[in-house]
């Protein structure tokens, strides 16, 4: 692997755009709906090593790659450096061209097991972690990393000097700690620090949901690319976006990629229990930004079949033709302090306090706030 431009060397763009692991949410409708936008690299929802070595049939299936998919990484995070290289070790042998260590989750079920986030403590076992996973495979292994553990213990240089250190072929900071919320503002002179420290490539990540947050980004940090996390739910676009530098999203177009992906999610789900229910939380975030759209999350809400949530969509669209509103509304405004106010992922992620392997999609339908 060329360790100077590891995304050349996977076929990917020198400035990569990245889809996060989100949980719950990067099954492979939604992967496939974001890199048909011009996603270059995506992401298997975050696997816990675990799980992977007690063959947790859940997680094993989490790991199922399509057919379409040209290139898929998988992200990974342990309790140990040994559980680490044990787990990458069998993802080696599954049909992914990279792996990922997760250093940031902040779920309170996957810290207080020594996972994610807790990892960025002991800049020392960073290390370990990374050079028992590059010891494990000749695939790329990445790091991603938050700025520390909270305002009192910013270590994220050093944790990302280890990481290089170890063998990382690249490093995804989140510009956040694990203990800031996502009104925290992003700490960009943070991330430009590890940028101008590190011979390897350095990945952006936090509060992008619009081409400009990624120019200033990167006019700030000096990154060689971004990783969108939130900003890609019920916004697949944001990769076009970002690319072409144009939002527009027009109502033909919003009903053939909500349709293609509710027909991806009928191919890999079928009709089984629980499918249209999935499918929920997409159809409320890809409503946001239409006009009258109350009845059709009421409605979206009720759905009980991906048959059903088809027919809904295809009706709002050809209302939205008649009423003459024919294009979405940005979903951000560039005022400060008004930008990121769309946080669907603090609701999922904190309130709900998931973890690997728990999705609590069943809540959402309760959660309403989460379409407003």
């Amino acid at each position: 692997m060329n360790k100077s431009n590891p995304f050349e060397a996977l076929g990917l763009p020198r400035d990569p755009l990245l889809l996060a692991p989100l949980a719950g949410v990067s099954d492979h409708p939604f992967r496939r709906s974001c890199a048909a936008q011009g996603a270059d690299l995506t992401y298997v929802e975050m696997i816990s090593a675990t799980a992977l070595l007690y063959e947790s049939r859940r997680t094993y299936d989490m790991l199922k790659r399509h057919s379409s998919e040209s290139i898929l990484g998988v992200q990974v995070t342990a309790a140990s450096a040994d559980d680490m290289g044990r787990a990458v070790e069998i993802l080696a042998r599954h049909d992914f061209e990279t792996i990922d260590i997760n250093m940031g989750c902040p779920v309170k079920k996957v810290v207080k097991t020594g996972c994610g986030s807790a990892i960025l403590r002991d800049p020392e076992r960073v290390l370990k972690t990374v050079q028992a996973a590059c010891s494990a495979t000749d695939k790329p292994i990445s790091a991603k990393i938050r700025l520390g553990w909270d305002q009192h213990s910013l270590n994220g240089l050093e944790v990302a000097q280890a990481a290089e250190a170890g063998g990382a072929a690249w490093v995804t900071v989140h510009g956040r700690t694990r203990s800031d919320d996502y009104g925290m503002p992003v700490n960009l002179e943070g991330i430009r620090q590890i940028k101008a420290a590190l011979k390897i490539p350095v990945i952006g990540n936090g509060n992008l949901f619009q081409f400009e947050d990624v120019d200033h980004m990167k006019a700030v940090t000096g990154v060689d690319g971004v990783m969108i996390s939130r900003g890609a739910m019920g916004n697949p676009w944001l990769f076009k976006e970002i690319r072409r530098r144009d939002k527009t999203v027009n109502v033909d177009e919003w009903e053939e990629t909500v349709l293609r992906h509710l027909a991806w999610q009928q191919e890999e789900y079928g009709d089984q229990p629980g499918a249209a229910v999935c499918m929920r939380k997409h159809l409320l975030w890809y409503a946001k930004g239409w006009q009258g759209v109350k009845p059709f999350r009421e409605a979206v809400n009720e759905a009980g079949s991906l048959g059903g949530a088809g027919e809904l969509v295809r009706n709002f669209a050809e209302q939205l033709r008649k009423s003459q509103y024919l294009f979405r509304a940005p979903l951000v405004q560039n005022e400060a302090g008004s930008r990121f106010a769309w946080d669907p992922k603090y609701e999922m992620d904190r309130r709900l306090d998931r973890g690997v392997g728990d999705d609590g999609l069943e809540n959402l339908a309760v959660h309403e706030e989460l379409s407003v």
